[in-house]
Formats: structure tokens, C-alpha cells, sequence
């Protein structure tokens, strides 16, 4: 199987820089999300239930979010994504979609959920810029990663590791959120927030460093 890995380190760089280049849509986006995982989580903790319903308030917020932010970042490289932010439940069933498709990889084993997870990880990129249907994004994001698919797995693993690292830690250590109450759950939140929304500046740098040379990508950031 052909496999390529070296746009990992490349992906990060560009998100990186696509963050300084906005700073104030990505504090903002930064800050929604975290705003929008304390509201879940003190609701989910006040209902005493599941709290399905909240958790697809929490996704269906946080997916405005990534439409938002996402567009933002193709706009300051150079390309007007077409699909509006008022779309955006079109890219949260398409969330859905993939996510249970990963998650059948996953209990049929783990290499191909993980396998799956990589090849798809520009699909909500994909459609937030074309807006050319939800399979198409799919088969898109498959098509073009069918190369690069190690470097989407490690950026994707990577960013989500970040996004969980505070419930691990609160498993490890429960005491701290009964110790540090509201301020644990701001803290948590605002960490889990960056890997969030540094996900969705990885998609669209990904997607850059396929489609785009090198030089071109560092004519528009100077």
C-alpha cells in the first residue's frame, strides 16, 4: 500500500499559521467552543440522565463553529468557500455519517476505524468549500487521501489526543474537579476547545498542502 507521512509536520506549521493570521476569529472560535462544552457539561450534570439531547445541542453548536472558522481560513488563503454558515447542519449529518462509519471500523477492529477516520478527514473541509453534497465530500476526501491518508491519521490523532487529555485526567485524578469546581471546568474545557478548533485549521492546511504548491501558499502569508 503507498503511503506518504511528510506533510505531518507541514499541516501543523500552516495551521499554525493560519491561527497567528486571524488571531481574533480563532480566540473567538477558541472561546465558543469552550463555552459551548461548560453549558454541556453543567447541563449534563444538573439532568442526571444521558443527556443525549444536550450532547446534540453541544455538537450542532460547535459544528456552526467549525463552518465559521473554516471559512474564515480558506478566505485568508485565497479561496471563498461556498457554503454558508447557515448550512451548516448539512455538515453536522455529514459528522454523523462518518462518524458511524468509523465506529463500525472500530468494532469490526481497530486499524480499520483509525484507516477510515484518516481517509475522511477532509470531507466537512471538502463540503464547507465546494458545497458539492455530502457523499461527494466523502468520496472527495477518500480520493485525495489515498496517499497521504499518515499524515491526516497523525494530525487527527494527534489534535484529538489534546481534546480528550482532560477527561483522562479527571479519570486519573477525580478530586480535581471536586477541589477546583467551576475553574476545573472552564480549565478542562478551554483545553479540549484548542484541540477542537485546531482540527478544523488542520483540515483546511491539509487540504492546502495537497492542492496547492509551496510557493503559492507562502506568497499569501508572506
Amino acid at each position: 500500500m503507498q503511503y506518504d507521512a511528510s506533510l505531518l509536520v507541514p499541516t501543523f506549521r500552516r495551521a499554525w499559521n493560519l491561527a497567528i493570521a486571524m488571531p481574533g476569529v480563532f480566540v473567538i472560535a477558541w472561546l465558543a467552543t469552550m463555552a459551548a462544552g461548560v453549558a454541556s457539561d453543567a447541563a449534563i450534570e444538573r439532568s442526571g440522565g444521558t443527556g443525549s439531547g444536550i450532547l446534540i445541542a453541544y455538537g450542532i453548536a460547535i459544528t456552526f463553529v467549525q463552518v465559521w472558522i473554516t471559512r474564515e481560513a480558506f478566505r485568508r488563503s485565497g479561496v471563498e468557500p461556498a457554503m454558508l454558515v447557515a448550512n451548516s447542519l448539512s455538515v453536522y449529518l455529514q459528522g454523523i455519517l462518518t462518524g458511524l462509519g468509523i465506529a463500525l471500523g472500530l468494532i469490526l477492529l481497530i486499524l480499520p476505524g483509525l484507516y477510515i477516520f484518516a481517509r475522511w478527514y477532509l470531507a466537512a473541509a471538502l463540503l464547507i468549500r465546494d458545497q458539492g453534497g455530502r457523499r461527494a465530500a466523502m468520496r472527495r476526501s477518500w480520493e485525495m487521501l489515498a496517499v497521504h491518508w499518515p499524515a491526516a491519521l497523525g494530525v487527527g490523532l494527534i489534535l484529538f489526543l489534546l481534546s480528550v487529555a482532560p477527561l483522562a485526567l479527571e479519570f486519573i485524578a477525580p478530586s480535581l474537579a471536586a477541589e477546583f469546581g467551576f475553574g476545573w471546568l472552564v480549565a478542562t474545557n478551554l483545553v479540549s476547545a484548542l484541540g477542537i478548533v485546531g482540527a478544523y485549521l488542520a483540515a483546511v492546511a491539509l487540504l492546502l498542502n495537497i492542492e496547492q504548491p509551496a510557493s503559492t501558499l507562502q506568497e499569501i502569508f508572506g
